[in-house]
């Protein structure tokens, strides 16, 4: 959950790939005289190296979330991470940024051409400048970036929250202008239950429709909607469908594709951390159900998260440390060969 889970989640790098041709060493060139034979061996032509997957057109994205930089997540780590992600077919990335330091992404970004994933940031809400220098740094690599993360967690303060989220989208939007760039912005919200008078979306069947609102009236001229749900097993029918119409109803209402990028079973909340039994069924089921009746307006799909966090601050609830499809990234669960299923389909 990006912050849930805590809740939730340079120049630009380029990389030019040379192409060597094989030479042909024989009796067009090469030789060391017309009068002798040539007696030189041919030298071998050097292997290249593996290319990345292509990511097919207009096919449902997996992938996971990832806190690089964290305990869990070493830098020194993320090229394994991004290797494995690419074997598996996992195309999506999806990582919490904060924008005042560079070096995650300074890292991340060339993993990201290397290996052919999609690099999905999550920026947490900055004044413009400090937007405006990050994104900038980072133009021609990031075509997407989502900002904030489960802002629409209550009524109260909404307002004030969007602001400060605007402030970032105005940093990108002026990136986007100077360099002349198709910059791109997602915003979040997550599946929110009527019933019950507490919540947040009392009597109201659209969810956090009205976060989406409010933002669109603040200016915020969001590309696209990303959703958050975490299903039990048994929820389909009466609980899946009333989130998931939300999602429909966003996706509608503003004429844009989901990225439905945090899921994972909440059986974890009660503490089941193995990703087998309920938890993989209820993700098989949230998978099927989205493939049968959603893929029109779901775009990508990513799961919360990549790898267990059993170091994360004490003050974190146990359960949050286990999210993770695998133990560590030598140990996968049930659930990551689940999703490799899926990817693969």
């Amino acid at each position: 959950m990006i912050a849930k889970k805590h809740r939730i989640f340079l120049a630009s790098f380029g990389f030019i790939i040379l192409t060597i041709p094989a030479c042909k060493f024989g009796s067009e060139g090469f030789q060391l005289s017309q009068s002798l034979p040539d007696t030189t061996s041919p030298t071998p032509t050097p292997s290249p190296s593996p290319s990345p997957s292509p990511i097919p057109e207009d096919k449902l994205l997996f992938g996971v979330n990832g806190h690089d930089g964290r305990s869990t997540y070493p830098l020194a780590q993320s090229e394994a991470v991004f290797k494995m992600l690419d074997e598996n077919n996992l195309r999506t990335y999806r990582v919490d940024i904060n924008p005042v330091s560079f070096t995650v992404m300074d890292h991340l970004v060339p993993l990201a051409k290397k290996y052919n994933i999609k690099l999905r940031p999550m920026i947490y809400p900055v004044a413009q400048a400090t937007a405006y220098n990050f994104v900038k740094r980072y133009a021609h690599d990031v075509e997407i970036w989502e900002i904030g993360n489960e802002q629409d967690y209550k009524r109260e303060g909404a307002q004030d929250r969007i602001d400060t989220m605007m402030e970032t989208y105005r940093g990108i939007k002026q990136v986007a202008s100077e360099m002349g760039l198709n910059i791109k912005t997602s915003i979040n919200i997550m599946a929110c239950n009527d019933i019950p008078a507490q919540s947040r979306c009392y009597n109201d069947p659209n969810g956090g429709m009205w976060f989406l609102d409010m933002a669109r009236a603040s200016g915020f001229n969001f590309d696209f909607i990303t959703f958050h749900y975490y299903a039990y097993y048994g929820d389909k029918g009466f609980w899946m469908d009333k989130y998931l119409s939300q999602m429909r109803a966003v996706a509608t209402k503003y004429n844009s594709k989901i990225f439905f990028n945090e899921t994972h079973c909440a059986e974890i909340y009660a503490g089941e951390e193995d990703g087998d039994g309920d938890c993989v069924e209820a993700v098989r089921e949230l998978f099927d159900e989205i493939l049968e009746k959603y893929s029109d307006i779901v775009q990508e799909i990513n799961v919360y998260e990549l790898l267990d966090e059993p170091n994360i601050a004490p003050e974190i609830p146990e359960h949050e440390r286990h999210f993770g499809l695998m133990y560590d990234i030598n140990n996968p669960k049930p659930t990551f060969n689940l999703l490799v299923d899926y990817a693969n389909k």
